[in-house]
């Protein structure tokens, strides 16, 4: 069950919302205050945030900065305006919330936007039950990488320093996240080597390479997306997330074919 924090002075919106909510079977809460809402996520577990711009006791900027800063967990947000500004949207956008929403069609890109929230949420979940391996020889990095999965609740982590020390292992796993330089090793070859024996898994490059060019040339050898470092943890795994996203879709598909075979 999810539940979802609504900030509003439009008792109409709220009505709105609250119907839309309860139609999906998701808790709903609702306040007019900002100052309200920081008590009730302090009280309540709130999986998403639904804003007007307006609310009593704080700004909208404000409200943003310290949910996104000074909350824990990573809670989606959207506003919700008749308000199409450019200059505003792109300062929203920059503290950090999910989407901009007007009124004009709210029904509808309300249940699109909910809906796709917690598909992502199913796709973490996802992400948790997953094999991923390591592949960096700079302990600090590899330990980097590691404590943010740990934090997400990724339980099945394994690290090596070497592509060598990784096939002597004879394991095999759903995501691989690798350095492309390494000790007496080149990472491009390394993920030719890994998509040859696991047609399905994810390969993800971890690098410091930044150029146009060498990037490319490290999708076309077979990786699936690439991290920059020093690896940002909301970037990161939004990148594992979307990963987890295609690897569903080509399972769905793959079933789908399977059965027209038949």
């Amino acid at each position: 069950m999810y539940t979802v924090l609504h900030i509003e002075q439009s008792d109409f919106f709220c009505k709105m919302i609250k119907n839309i909510l309860k139609e999906k079977d998701y808790d709903y809460i609702s306040t007019d205050s900002f100052s309200e809402a920081y008590q009730l996520l302090n009280e309540y577990k709130i999986d998403l945030i639904i804003t007007s711009l307006y609310g009593k006791g704080d700004s909208i900027e404000d409200f943003i900065k310290n949910v996104n800063y000074t909350t824990d967990a990573e809670i989606p947000i959207f506003v919700v305006t008749s308000n199409n500004v450019d200059d505003q949207k792109k300062n929203l956008l920059n503290l950090g919330i999910s989407d901009y929403i007007l009124k004009d069609d709210l029904e509808k890109e309300i249940t699109k936007h909910i809906d796709t929230v917690f598909r992502d949420d199913l796709y973490m979940q996802t992400l948790k039950k997953m094999k991923v391996a390591i592949i960096d020889d700079n302990a600090f990095e590899s330990t980097i990488e590691k404590d943010i999965l740990t934090k997400y609740g990724v339980e099945h982590i394994d690290s090596y320093k070497s592509g060598k020390q990784l096939f002597q292992s004879n394991k095999k796993y759903d995501i691989y996240l690798i350095d492309m330089v390494l000790e007496n090793e080149f990472g491009k070859n390394l993920i030719r080597q890994i998509r040859r024996n696991n047609i399905n898994s994810s390969i993800i490059a971890v690098t410091v390479l930044n150029n146009p060019k060498t990037l490319s040339s490290i999708l076309d050898c077979g990786a699936d997306d690439f991290i920059t470092k020093p690896v940002e943890e909301h970037l990161f795994v939004s990148k594992l997330k979307s990963n987890i996203r295609i690897y569903t879709l080509n399972k769905k598909i793959k079933d789908v074919l399977k059965e027209m075979k038949k």
